[in-house]
Parts: C-alpha cells; sequence; structure tokens
C-alpha cells in the first residue's frame, strides 16, 4: 500500500529533478521514510548483491532549476528521458545513464553515462569515486559543449550513498 501510495505521488513528477511543491515533496519524503521503515535489512552494505542489475530512478532530490536549466537548454528544446542506473557488484561498478531527446530534430536522441566506482564505508554507506564520463552522439556534445561541465557537475556521482533498501 505505501509503495502504491508513492508511485502515486510521483506521477507527472519527471523524477522531481525541476521542483517538487513543498507540500508534495514533504508528502513524498514521508512516504519514502515510512517505506524503509519496513526494511529488516539493517546492514545493506553485507548484502551488496540483494542492488545488483539495473534500477530506473523514479525520485532524485538532485534539482535543475533557475539559471541551470536554463543554461542546459532543458526549458525549450532539450528533454531528459529514462534515468537507469547499473550495479556491478562483481566489480564495484556503478554505471548511470541518462537519455535525452532535443525537440525539433525528431532523431536526435543520445544519453550521458557516467561510470563510478565504490567501496563500502560503513553498515549502510558506500563511497563513489567518479571514473569517467560519455556524452553521445557528437551532436549532443555540441548543444551541451559549453556548460558540459555544469551537466556533469549535477549529475556527478562522487562522494558517498547511503543504502536505505
Amino acid at each position: 500500500e505505501i509503495k502504491a501510495q508513492l508511485l502515486s505521488e510521483l506521477e507527472g513528477l519527471d523524477r522531481g529533478i525541476f521542483g517538487v511543491p513543498a507540500a508534495k515533496k514533504a508528502r513524498i519524503l514521508a512516504l519514502i521514510s515510512e517505506l524503509e521503515k519496513h526494511n529488516t535489512q539493517t546492514a545493506p552494505t553485507a548484502n551488496l548483491e540483494a542492488v545488483a542489475g539495473d534500477w530506473r530512478l523514479l525520485y532524485s532530490t538532485i534539482t535543475i532549476t533557475g539559471a541551470k536549466r536554463t543554461k542546459l537548454g532543458l526549458r525549450e528544446f532539450v528533454q531528459l528521458g529514462a534515468f537507469i542506473q547499473h550495479i556491478d557488484t562483481a566489480n564495484n561498478l556503478a554505471v548511470n545513464r541518462i537519455e535525452f531527446s532535443v525537440s525539433g530534430f525528431s532523431s536526435l536522441r543520445g544519453f550521458l553515462t557516467i561510470r563510478a566506482n565504490y567501496n563500502v564505508v560503513s553498515e549502510r554507506r558506500v563511497g563513489i569515486t567518479y571514473l569517467d564520463s560519455t556524452l553521445v552522439p557528437t551532436q549532443l556534445q555540441k548543444i551541451f559543449e559549453a556548460n558540459l561541465d555544469l551537466l556533469l557537475s549535477i549529475f556527478n556521482p562522487e562522494g558517498y550513498l547511503d543504502l536505505t533498501y
């Protein structure tokens, strides 16, 4: 029931990346917190195999608003598609793939891929180290060229991640 309520709250939000009204965000975070309370795993990093594979991002606390959104062209013609994360537990590798499409260029679709290593730092936390990124096709590189550093800074996985599954 909690999952169904959460999925209902997330409908139409574009993963929350472009901002969420405060009251709705509070409801979403409360549902996430409630869902996490049902987790029986007290040390998720001891069982990382449980997160191996592909995951589709439904909601993020990353926000792209104001000047960042304008600079990246996300207001007018660049649309974000699926966000997929692949977790390779055998190699301690996380690969994030963000799909893009460009309005007016019906065939122009591409993606940003960011690869990072991770290492266990506590029972619930992994450290993240950026490895590299790729933006394809070259036409998409040209669109983001002047602001590629900004794009990478938004989606850069450097730092840590707390596991709550």
